[in-house]
């Protein structure tokens, strides 16, 4: 505890682990605590901040946002697969489509957070692009693949060979 005491903000810690008792709970915990977090501080605004590798983050800050107007202030989300080769995972952008374009940003490193103005209400860098398709985003390659599972011959050919016999063993299925 003496490090947070000296490196956080005063402020609560309310994320704590619950038992769960089905899958579905154990899935929903973000949107569970964020939701208990807003309504017990009705007079508070959030920055939310997550990376694009967390798939059910990228749909319930959105969600958090339309459900509680003018409470979150800004949604942060920093870019794995711009800037992580092994962590090129597709992220669906489609829950941001509803939103006002300046209460959230896609970012690369912590430097395009800079000059940010939070206490203003600020959420927007102008100067890091931001390119929102609101649909399924950095999809890898076949090309990818093989480079983030490895280089030799054999895992390069094997990745594409897998996958066309999933779609062959797929498609006997239909005809079965």
């Amino acid at each position: 505890m003496d490090f947070i005491y000296a490196n956080y903000p005063f402020g609560s810690f309310d994320i704590r682990p619950y038992n769960f008792t089905t899958v579905d709970q154990t899935f929903s915990i973000r949107r569970v605590n964020l939701i208990r977090i807003l309504e017990t501080y009705p007079n508070r605004t959030f920055v939310l901040l997550a990376d694009t590798s967390n798939n059910d983050v990228m749909r319930v800050y959105p969600e958090m946002a339309t459900l509680f107007p003018g409470r979150i202030q800004c949604i942060l989300l920093r870019n794995t697969s711009a800037t992580d080769p092994q962590m090129k995972f597709p992220y669906d952008t489609s829950g941001f489509r509803n939103l006002d374009n300046s209460t959230y940003m896609f970012f690369r490193t912590s430097d395009d957070l800079r000059g940010i103005n939070f206490s203003n209400g600020g959420c927007r860098n102008p100067d890091v692009p931001q390119n929102v398709t609101f649909s399924y985003q950095e999809v890898p390659s076949l090309s990818d693949i093989n480079t983030i599972l490895g280089n030799s011959a054999h895992i390069r050919f094997a990745v594409p060979t897998a996958i066309a016999t999933i779609i062959a063993f797929a498609s006997l299925l239909l005809f079965i």
